[in-house]
């Protein structure tokens, strides 16, 4: 059985701890998810991080992934030899662990799309999927770069589920998952360096990174790998919107040849195998006199949703009504949800939304502001029929914030009619600062690579140069009036994003 075990939990599959274990190298509990090395027997906990080798009575077996080739192995009429169907799995494991046909159904299986829960989730949402510690997952759909919808084998419910939470049992879906986790942009040097510092020389450690932006130099993906001795770098060339290494096989993606080299070394000195994660130090909170308790928040009403996180009316025990930023179903990072919050501990200011606490200890992170009753200036605009006098006061209140933002060195670069929020008698307060930056004295900020602008406020040189300054707000602000002069229609109406 143990043997059986070795095998099948040889790619990185995740099981539960037998018993309680006690080693200078390595410690855990009875039930605590371990997960298996390449060499079936060295384990690493997910709870500490430490990895060692153990006595296999110890480990215990993936049991899903046994019932998951077994039932695959019906369903798709592979089995090595007729048995009787009615079979415990683990008898069928056994029977199946030296048969010609394991690694052609392992390949097979490995097209499942199965996932463990690292840590238990409880969703806030209706779209949320709510799992413990342990639970098997599966995709449904991933369109998203942090969220993926998937189903629970233990509850058969589906929804949304972050996938900071989750990792690859193995399968085709590892690598995707794998994506968020290999792909760096820094320095040469720098990545070099957190190679041999992040390994401990492990065979099979590897990144790519995406070199820095630098005038007039060409940006280049490199892979770079650590075989156990040495770290070797090895070009990844683009060409038709494919890629290669060396140029012999072309892939449709960089997942697919992360796959490819998974799979096999195939000219590489070795397989690649364990992926460097980003460094995702998570900013200390704004202060901790801004940090609130939790269970002191409760949510009442989902105001607004999108791409940017949810935004809910709530109140704060012992406070009263606040307005509740989450980070739920966003595509934007931890580290920046923060740095909002940062900003706005530091401004002051009666056009710009005040901050009154976050909750940072635990996910989902809440940024808690006062509450703005009439909602978003776009959907008030579609919605009253404000007069001249009315939309000019509007105006002049936004003036208003933006100079004193101006004044503090900071830039928007979101100003549109949606990220105006409207209180009692058309009071203004400019939100939504999740692009805002801190200039430190620069005439204006290099745009990240993958920071998503709003295109038809943003002004050209955001796009051309990737630069934005005071005078791209000001830019963003023009389009803001010609909101007020239509009553919230979209700017550039019957024109695609192209165009």
């Amino acid at each position: 059985e143990k043997s059986t075990q070795t095998v099948l939990s040889s790619n990185g599959s995740i099981c539960e701890a037998q018993d309680d274990y006690n080693d200078p190298a390595i410690s855990f509990k009875k039930g605590e998810l371990l997960q298996l090395s390449i060499n079936g027997n060295e384990v690493q906990s997910l709870e500490t991080g430490q990895k060692s080798v153990v006595p296999m009575k110890y480990i215990g077996y993936s049991r899903v992934e046994l019932l998951q080739l077994f039932q695959f192995a019906i369903e798709i009429e592979i089995l090595p030899y007729r048995f009787d169907l009615n079979i415990k799995a683990e008898y069928f494991v056994q029977e199946i662990n030296d048969a010609p046909g394991l690694h052609s159904l392992r390949m097979q299986v490995s097209k499942q799309k199965l996932f463990v829960a690292r840590h238990s989730f409880q969703a806030l949402h209706k779209d949320g999927l709510s799992f413990k510690k342990g639970e098997v997952l599966k995709v449904v759909k991933n369109e998203d770069d942090e969220w993926w919808y998937m189903q629970s084998f233990h509850t058969d419910n589906i929804g949304d589920v972050p996938i900071s939470y989750i990792i690859p049992i193995e399968g085709k879906y590892s690598e995707m998952y794998y994506k968020h986790v290999y792909y760096h942009i820094m320095d040469h040097n720098v990545a070099k360096e957190r190679l041999s510092r992040q390994a401990d020389t492990q065979k099979g450690s590897f990144l790519i990174n995406k070199s820095e932006r630098k005038p007039g130099v060409p940006r280049q993906h490199t892979l770079i790998l650590n075989n156990g001795v040495i770290t070797t770098y090895h070009r990844i060339h683009f060409s038709l919107n494919k890629c290669s290494i060396g140029k012999s096989v072309w892939f449709d993606s960089l997942n697919d040849l992360v796959h490819h080299y998974m799979m096999k070394a195939d000219g590489l000195p070795c397989s690649i195998k364990i992926p460097i994660p980003k460094q995702r130090n998570m900013p200390i909170a704004v202060n901790k006199e801004f940090e609130i308790n939790k269970s002191h928040i409760k949510f009442s009403k989902c105001i607004n949703a999108g791409q940017f996180g949810e935004t809910w009316k709530g109140v704060w025990k012992g406070e009263g009504p606040v307005m509740i930023k989450t980070n739920i179903a966003t595509n934007i990072t931890q580290e920046t949800f923060i740095d909002a919050a940062n900003i706005l501990a530091k401004l002051h200011h009666k056009n710009i939304i005040s901050l009154y606490g976050v909750c940072t200890e635990n996910y989902p992170l809440y940024i808690v502001t006062e509450l703005m009753i009439n909602g978003n200036l776009k959907d008030y605009l579609t919605t009253n029929n404000l007069t001249p006098a009315e939309l000019v006061d509007i105006a002049i209140q936004v003036t208003e914030g933006m100079i004193y933002l101006g004044e503090q060195d900071y830039i928007h670069c979101n100003l549109k009619a949606a990220s105006i929020l409207l209180g009692y008698n058309n009071t203004v307060k400019i939100a939504n600062f999740h692009l805002a930056q801190h200039l430190n004295g620069n005439k204006y900020w290099t745009v990240e690579e993958g920071t998503e602008l709003a295109i038809r406020w943003t002004a050209p040189e955001g796009y051309t140069l990737n630069q934005l300054s005071i005078k791209s707000d000001v830019w963003s602000f023009g389009i803001l009036l010609w909101e007020l002069a239509t009553k919230g229609h979209m700017p550039y109406p019957g024109m695609t994003h192209k165009e």
